[in-house]
């Protein structure tokens, strides 16, 4: 069954195939993790390939929207100033190394076994909000300001994320993550919820107002919506600002698109 979508998600998939000059292939995937994942062709295929699940609802269309802007903005410059942000074992094991003691007082709360699953789920956790909530506010930005149609949907899927990061700062998920993601996962949160309060003229960081976290993330903000270029090349220098404030430098790598 053909995906069903609305005329501003149809319209930004179009930009995608004539930018990156390939066509999109529609996958049903019945075991995706998400509702949509566009995977971008490799250099020798011919099409980008976009998996969706047999049943979904209208969030889809914001899934596939905000998935072609990151397409979009990747291929916006020249091929040989697209990178890609990457985990490997390399950055993995600087960050199991100094996270070291944490995890040795861990074990004590979840076991060695769930211990190693934990530390992975951490680790990618705090390397997702990093690489992809700088170009995230671009993005999301720019589908508010350009595509009406899409907001009510889009407000929608970010309210829910908005809940599920203020839900983080409960005293028990304290208790039971490191001090480290903890205190930089929240930071990150409210800077990605302060930019676009202020680009939206919403009301989304009120919870914040009482914790540490105001000060470190009202920084991060302030640096972003001054500092930003908004295209790929400001996408790879915001995310590295945020890393340098953050401490995260070692935990991720940047790889040129081409050797993907």
């Amino acid at each position: 069954m053909p995906l069903e979508l609305i005329g501003a998600v149809e319209n930004i998939l179009k930009q995608v195939e004539e930018r990156t000059g390939k066509a999109i292939e529609f996958v049903e995937k019945i075991s995706l993790p998400m509702s949509a994942e566009l995977r971008t062709a490799a250099k020798n295929e011919a099409r980008h390939r976009l998996f969706h699940r047999p049943a979904y609802d209208e969030q889809i269309n914001y899934v596939i929207a905000n998935q072609c802007g990151h397409i979009l903005r990747l291929f916006g410059v020249p091929e040989d100033q697209r990178f890609v942000p990457i985990a490997n074992y390399r950055t993995m094991m600087s960050y199991v190394m100094e996270m070291g003691d944490e995890f040795h007082r861990l074990v004590k709360v979840f076991g060695p076994e769930k211990i190693k699953r934990m530390v992975r789920l951490w680790y990618e956790g705090v390397v997702f909000q990093l690489t992809k909530m700088p170009p995230d506010i671009m993005i999301d930005k720019w589908l508010y300001d350009d595509y009406p149609e899409l907001r009510p949907i889009q407000l929608s899927s970010l309210t829910r994320q908005r809940q599920e990061a203020v839900q983080s700062l409960a005293q028990d998920t304290r208790k039971f993550t490191p001090e480290k993601i903890y205190r930089v996962s929240n930071i990150m949160n409210y800077a990605f919820f302060k930019v676009l309060e202020d680009h939206f003229r919403l009301d989304w960081v009120a919870p914040y107002h009482r914790t540490i976290f105001i000060f470190d993330g009202s920084a991060l903000a302030k640096i972003t919506e001054n500092e930003y270029v908004n295209n790929h090349m400001g996408d790879r220098a915001m995310i590295d600002a945020w890393a340098g404030r953050l401490d995260l430098t070692t935990w991720f790598e940047w790889k040129p698109l081409s050797d993907s």
